[in-house]
């Protein structure tokens, strides 16, 4: 059942994958094709984020009461239609109603999966988290790389669309049809009272604020390197999908890493060892003037960027059990604000400034996480678990 259960898990994590970062390597294209400004691009990621951040806080309530299956098939069904309206868009409007809906569809994924990895795998969080994030990170890796290629070979960016909406089709009917798989894995106890999550307030307020920093400078950084590379550095869009590619998959090798690390080193000072590699990687970045010199420090900066989603919410997966997908959903929204706010503000920003002082608030972010994740709340505490019966 665990294997089943992972394998699936794989699948959805590399098209939810793609409904985030897709629209990072097709971004210079739809300016050009549609005759829009930096500003009016980043809105794209401004529109997936808003519906998302709102149907994550609902997602995890809504598991703790209903069970994953439902949440699930929801995420699905909001997936196709985006995908399917994305494909056929004939004006910048409808893209961005598509983005809407594929935000609805991501809120309605993420959380949800995540927390029932957390469950299954209860007292592995970190290295749990870690593999099952490994599929986003291919995803979003061989996604951009593929746009780019395509759009190199004259190919429409509607095709994978396309592509992605079968697929979503695909994992609604696995999801439907495979019962006996979360029934083998029914919905934790209900402990309704809310104020066991107020006994967690300094964990999850602590990693509130570190989800929304490191998702504003991850989604930032992955919405803005292709057009970046593109329009400032004057690469060519191959080239555009090519960074993508490389920063998506040394995240994807970094939580390999991590994972094994995970079993041997405190999670705690694995946290703060990535967020440092990130933040020495994103001077290099900064100061780079360079195609090649760029590409290595992305290498850099996706390596540091994989373990820290995992570990930030694993920290809250080991440390809450009533409502435990409440939790969850609740701090992978607050990641969801920080996406729904950045991308969009730098885009205004560049129209002010430049598209290379985005990546400057980039840096600026990572060094405010590397505070956060040194305080106390980020301690290991071995099964330290707030409303649990011990408490």
């Amino acid at each position: 059942m665990k294997q089943k259960l992972y394998l699936i898990t794989v699948l959805a994590f590399y098209f939810l994958a793609l409904s985030m970062v897709l629209t990072g390597a097709v971004l210079p294209e739809w300016m050009n094709h549609f005759g829009v400004s930096p500003s009016e691009g980043g809105q794209l990621f401004f529109l997936y984020y808003l519906s998302y951040v709102v149907i994550t806080f609902m997602s995890g309530v809504l598991v703790d009461w209903i069970g994953e299956r439902w949440v699930l098939l929801l995420s699905q069904i909001f997936l196709m239609l985006g995908f399917s309206l994305v494909s056929l868009a004939p004006t910048f409007s409808l893209v961005q109603w598509g983005m809407l809906v594929l935000g609805c569809g991501g809120g309605f994924c993420e959380a949800p999966l995540s927390g029932l990895v957390a469950k299954v795998f209860s007292g592995e969080e970190g290295y749990a988290l870690n593999l099952s994030q490994i599929s986003f990170g291919l995803g979003a890796a061989s996604g951009p790389f593929l746009m780019g290629y395509f759009l190199q070979q004259g190919i429409s960016w509607r095709i994978m669309y396309v592509v992605a909406a079968l697929v979503s089709l695909g994992l609604f009917l696995l999801f439907f049809f495979e019962r006996p798989l979360f029934q083998a894995y029914p919905p934790s106890p209900r402990e309704k009272n809310w104020r066991t999550l107020f006994h967690a307030r300094g964990v999850l307020f602590a990693s509130f604020l570190a989800i929304f920093l490191y998702v504003g400078a991850e989604i930032g950084s992955s919405a803005w390197i292709s057009t970046y590379l593109v329009k400032e550095l004057k690469a060519n869009i191959y080239l555009g999908g090519v960074a993508m590619a490389i920063f998506w998959g040394a995240i994807t090798v970094g939580r390999i890493v991590f994972a094994q690390m995970s079993r041997f080193i405190p999670s705690s000072f694995l946290l703060r060892f990535a967020v440092s590699m990130s933040l020495i990687s994103l001077i290099l970045f900064n100061v780079a003037r360079s195609v090649e010199v760029v590409l290595w420090a992305l290498g850099g900066v996706g390596l540091g960027y994989s373990a820290i989603w995992p570990f930030i919410v694993a920290n809250v997966a080991s440390k809450v059990n009533h409502l435990q997908a409440t939790a969850i959903g609740f701090t992978v929204a607050f990641g969801g604000i920080g996406a729904l706010f950045f991308p969009w503000f730098m885009g205004i920003w560049a129209d002010f400034w430049s598209l290379r002082s985005i990546f400057v608030l980039v840096l600026v972010l990572v060094g405010a996480l590397l505070g956060v994740v040194w305080g106390d709340n980020f301690q290991e505490e071995g099964r330290n678990i707030v409303g649990s019966t011990r408490d």
